[in-house]
């Protein structure tokens, strides 16, 4: 009786009828299949997801009769189309009507049919086929043979794996791909499409869960490597491949190796988790440096001209004494040394001509206050310079005069300085 119910649902003719909408097309997609007094449970895998099915007696019912008026109609329409044919085969006609009315179990070769076409119809596989009718792989099938058809294919290939339960549930998770979970079960992708009636650009969601086959495969742990002792023809470039390092990492792990200086034996560090680490550690470093360094910077570009002429205006009165560059006491081109040393931080040239040359050039309608101004003070003006100041604004600057015998503030307006002005310098 189960038996029939089982070919009635999965047969071919099941499609045609309006309960077949809610079973499956194949029966890889049938996880348990209960048997209940006057109802069958059958329970299917959709798109990841437990499908559950009632089938009731009245269902069931009009299954049956569906069956059997399709069945009819079919019959009729062959009928007539054979009527037609020649008397050999209406005798083909004949045999074929028996046949089918032995539930399926044994079909008449027609002209142009093949072994794969059968097998299509009936929906089992060549193999199947082949085996129970004793076929060779060469063997041939001619019009008015007889051949045995296996009982219903997807029924039995169903039941069998729900008794065997080699079916498991996986839940996907983030990262996840088909082909990831079919090489992990070691199934084909089409299987596992097949078996979850996945459509061909079906997306994964976490969470979802999926029929496989079979146990997952068991990986083998990769021992991670963080040493390696130096063999016989090896090269920075040879190791760090064999590590998937960069030559500039391998360096890094080690900071002592030379490139000519490998060592039979020698040890080196090779892990590259701990190269990221360590080059990870250096740009953090160095951000926060150049952090700092920017805002020394500003600070110092905000307020430096205004030290450099605030400090400079402390040594007022200061006497000149040529060649010293101590407080209280200063030439021209050290007290100008002195000033930048400690209002700027700034190490520049002790004499004035090389001063002169150090920093950046600026003409005199573009001076700012704490840039060096430089003159050529002698009598007979040769063209170099020999004497420097600071300039502090307002077309006056400050400097250790010789004339004077100390340190002054003078205008640039007057006639001898500004006859012999020759350029400023800005020290960055």
């Amino acid at each position: 009786m189960f038996k029939k119910i089982y070919i009635a649902l999965f047969s071919g003719v099941v499609l045609f009828a309006a309960p077949s909408k809610i079973l499956p097309n194949n029966s890889s997609n049938i996880k348990k299949i209960i048997k209940v007094k006057n109802k069958i449970i059958v329970i299917m895998r959709e798109n990841g997801k437990d499908k559950r099915v009632e089938l009731d007696a009245k269902t069931l019912d009009m299954i049956s009769k569906n069956s059997k008026k399709s069945s009819k109609k079919s019959s009729r329409k062959k009928s007539i189309a054979k009527k037609s044919r020649s008397k050999k085969s209406s005798k083909i006609a004949k045999k074929s009507k028996s046949s089918s009315k032995n539930s399926s179990h044994k079909y008449t070769v027609k002209s142009g049919d093949t072994l794969f076409a059968i097998a299509k119809k009936y929906k089992v596989s060549i193999s199947d086929l082949t085996k129970l009718n004793k076929l060779g792989s060469n063997s041939l099938i001619k019009p008015g043979d007889t051949l045995k058809i296996p009982a219903s294919g997807y029924t039995e290939a169903a039941i069998k794996a729900v008794e065997y339960n080699n079916k498991t549930v996986y839940k996907v998770k983030k990262g996840d791909t088909l082909y990831s979970i079919a090489k992990n079960y070691n199934m084909r992708l089409d299987t596992l499409k097949k078996l979850n009636n996945l459509k061909k650009n079906a997306k994964l969601k976490k969470g979802m869960e999926l029929t496989v086959l079979g146990t997952p495969t068991i990986i083998a742990k990769r021992k991670h490597v963080t040493k390696y002792a130096i063999r016989r023809g090896d090269t920075l470039w040879s190791i760090s491949k064999k590590f998937g390092l960069t030559v500039a990492q391998l360096k890094l792990l080690n900071p002592k190796i030379r490139t000519r200086g490998l060592r039979r034996g020698n040890i080196l560090r090779v892990s590259k988790q701990e190269a990221l680490k360590i080059a990870k550690a250096r740009y953090n470093r160095k951000k926060r440096l150049s952090g700092v360094l920017a805002r020394y910077e500003k600070s110092y570009n905000s307020g430096g001209s205004s030290n450099v002429v605030r400090y400079a205006k402390r040594w007022l009165g200061s006497r000149y004494v040529w060649g010293a560059s101590r407080p209280g006491a200063f030439d021209c081109s050290g007290f100008t040394q002195y000033v930048m040393r400690h209002a700027k931080g700034r190490a520049i040239p002790r004499v004035s001509r090389r001063q002169a040359y150090y920093g950046q050039y600026i003409s005199r309608r573009n001076l700012r206050p704490g840039d060096l101004i430089f003159f050529d003070t002698s009598h007979s003006r040769r063209g170099y310079v020999n004497h420097v100041a600071i300039y502090i604004g307002g077309n006056k600057f400050i400097h250790a005069s010789s004339a004077k015998h100390r340190v002054v503030i003078t205008s640039l307006n007057k006639p001898f300085y500004s006859s012999r002005f020759m350029w400023g310098r800005r020290i960055n």
